[in-house]
């Protein structure tokens, strides 16, 4: 989506183009499920037992 923005210039934030609304709805989704490395911190502690944070 944000290459498809690139490309567009202008263009890429305009309604008529929909390269904004599918980018704001992944960016969305990417906050919402967290980042990688909380996943691998969240995981690895359930795995080991032992706290990832303090």
């Amino acid at each position: 989506a944000r290459t498809v923005r690139n490309m567009l210039g202008a263009n890429g934030i305009t309604a008529e183009y929909q390269a904004m609304r599918h980018l704001c709805n992944l960016e969305s989704v990417y906050t919402y499920e967290g980042t990688h490395d909380i996943h691998t911190l969240i995981v690895g502690s359930d795995i080991t037992g032992f706290p990832a944070f303090k």
